[in-house]
């Protein structure tokens, strides 16, 4: 199955920065030659997994003014310094270092190596930047590990094949997952997968065996295909993750979906959980495996 298609971004980052960009560039009145004012806001995307130490991308929405605006340095919307601090259960606020990393996008980041995530703990962030102080407290499921790994031939290709996983949910506790799977060379942003979002009281059994449809980002007038290459390095992460986390991601999914339709115009922020601005800070357990795809 091949589906030919534009460039999208599909990242996290910029669907968050996109929507909250929308969202404030909405212009609601106008009379004659005059535009309505919006006021620039922080934009937060961080996560903390289980066994993992944070990481928080902080920007800004691009704000509409009555000046001239110039959009050939987008680098002053990412924040390289800013004041983010983590301040777990104990009372104690660690504050995070600013990263460079080509790895990831946007490349600039803020993490620290003095906090691991621990499954069942609270992590309340806070976000000084400009003027702007936003804020989000999360806590991290426990993580369900990836039992199986494999791949398996296409039916409508000889040089493509299909990636599975195995996992067991509980079916005491209602549970949300996130799928994700990144080839070598791509974004380490988390980048999920077609059909990646799982509510598990739509599984018919505890066992699960899922197709892992092809994730990551997609070049302009690429050929898009959800299946996976011979040879191709590819690593899959199943986040257990709450309901908060569950409900921004399929904001998020819904918003890339009706961006393909001329008849929708996605203009609303992401609900997330950060006050005083935009966005999402969020825990999850993770099971993580890599499989090299074989001919």
């Amino acid at each position: 199955m091949e589906i030919r298609t534009r460039t999208i971004a599909t990242t996290l980052k910029a669907a968050t920065l996109l929507a909250a960009l929308c969202g404030v560039l909405l212009v609601t009145a106008c009379s004659g030659n005059d535009i309505e004012v919006s006021r620039e806001e922080v934009v937060v995307e961080g996560w903390i997994a289980e066994g993992g130490h944070p990481i928080v991308f902080v920007t800004s929405t691009l704000p509409i003014t009555d000046e001239e605006s110039k959009l050939d340095d987008l680098a002053q919307y990412v924040a390289q310094w800013a004041r983010v601090g983590i301040t777990t259960e104990d009372g104690t606020t660690t504050y995070l270092t600013g990263t460079y990393n080509p790895d990831f996008f946007p490349p600039y980041y803020f993490t620290t190596a003095a906090i691991r995530g621990e499954a069942g703990k609270r992590y309340h962030l806070t976000v000084d930047w400009r003027n702007h102080h936003a804020e989000g407290t999360t806590a991290i499921p426990a993580s369900v590990p990836i039992d199986d790994i494999w791949s398996g031939p296409c039916s409508d290709s000889d040089t493509l094949r299909q990636v599975f996983i195995r996992f067991c949910d509980h079916p005491a506790t209602h549970d949300y997952y996130l799928l994700f799977s990144r080839r070598e060379g791509e974004p380490v942003n988390p980048q999920i997968c077609m059909f990646g979002l799982i509510d598990d009281v739509t599984l018919p059994q505890p066992e699960v065996t899922m197709s892992v449809r092809r994730g990551g980002l997609i070049t302009e007038y690429e050929t898009y295909t959800p299946y996976y290459s011979v040879g191709d390095d590819v690593e899959v992460s199943l986040l257990h993750v709450d309901s908060t986390t569950y409900a921004y991601w399929r904001g998020y999914a819904d918003s890339k979906e009706l961006g393909f339709s001329l008849l929708f115009n996605v203009t609303t922020p992401l609900d997330g959980n950060i006050t005083g601005g935009h966005g999402i800070w969020y825990g999850c357990g993770m099971g993580r495996e890599r499989l090299k795809i074989k001919d």
